[in-house]
């Protein structure tokens, strides 16, 4: 005789709390020979400055990768701006973005020579065709554009969202990600000193075409891993931060296999 829906109901808890638990989720970790890779690819980028462009090659490169975030450093290498060259944020810019589509899956777009335009200033140019090219394909849920901002100024890290507007349909973003670099020992996270409101900037580019983003403007401590041991270990605590953003999230694939550069 069955028994009575009131009575199955302690057996089926019971044998639920018998069931083994499911592994925990590995927490992020940045490896040395991570950095290792950041400090070349940092170094041959600013090499580079005030190098001509060989003929037929690109002035950024393209990493596609598993996961719906796409991640920019436009300043790599010098902009073009105004009639003349700026200064650039410096190759360590570009290899914090690689090696988050190396750790997590990022599709990435950096400078690789001194740019013809200024991506985070003007839409008019190739880098910000390509971006917008990407964004129609992968539909992403969130861009995060890297800077380096002067050692001078006290913050670990600067998050510029125009003020909330870039951000206004995925509030949780900013509060993730601070909380994650701040437990990754970032620890001074400020908030739209550099709001990325003005110009045509990266940030204010993917917004408009409805994708969440947010302008990082590290301290160019954070970002220069070749200029020694400190130097190295305060970049692999940003990686570490980003990482464990985009982890806590569901937007890394752990360990994502380097795909080939494109234009």
């Amino acid at each position: 005789m069955p028994k009575p829906p009131h009575l199955l109901l302690p057996i089926l808890l019971a044998a639920l709390a018998a069931l083994p638990a499911p592994p925990a989720r590995a927490q992020i970790s940045i490896e040395p020979d991570q950095v290792v890779a950041a400090i070349d690819l940092a170094t041959l980028l600013d090499s580079r400055q005030r190098q001509s462009r060989p003929p037929g090659q690109a002035w950024f490169e393209l990493l596609r990768g598993s996961q719906p975030v796409i991640v920019t450093a436009p300043h790599a290498t010098r902009p073009f701006r105004a009639g003349r060259f700026r200064f650039a944020d410096g190759g360590g810019t570009a290899a914090l973005a690689r090696a988050l589509h190396e750790t997590c899956g990022a599709t990435v777009l950096y400078t690789v020579w001194d740019s013809p335009a200024d991506p985070n200033f003007d839409d008019d140019n190739e880098f910000k065709a390509r971006l917008g090219e990407l964004i129609a394909e992968l539909r992403p849920i969130l861009v995060l554009d890297i800077h380096a901002s002067n050692a001078f100024r006290p913050y670990d890290i600067d998050l510029g969202t125009m003020h909330g507007q870039s951000v206004a349909g995925d509030p949780a973003i900013v509060p993730q990600l601070a909380a994650a670099l701040r437990g990754a020992g970032l620890v001074n996270v400020s908030d739209n000193r550099f709001p990325a409101a003005r110009n045509r900037t990266i940030t204010r580019y993917a917004h408009a075409r409805g994708v969440p983003a947010v302008q990082l403007e590290f301290s160019v401590t954070r970002t220069s891993p070749q200029d020694g041991p400190l130097a190295g270990h305060l970049f692999a605590q940003a990686l570490e931060g980003l990482a464990r953003s985009l982890d806590g999230r569901g937007r890394c694939t752990h360990a994502a296999a380097a795909s080939a550069a494109e234009p």
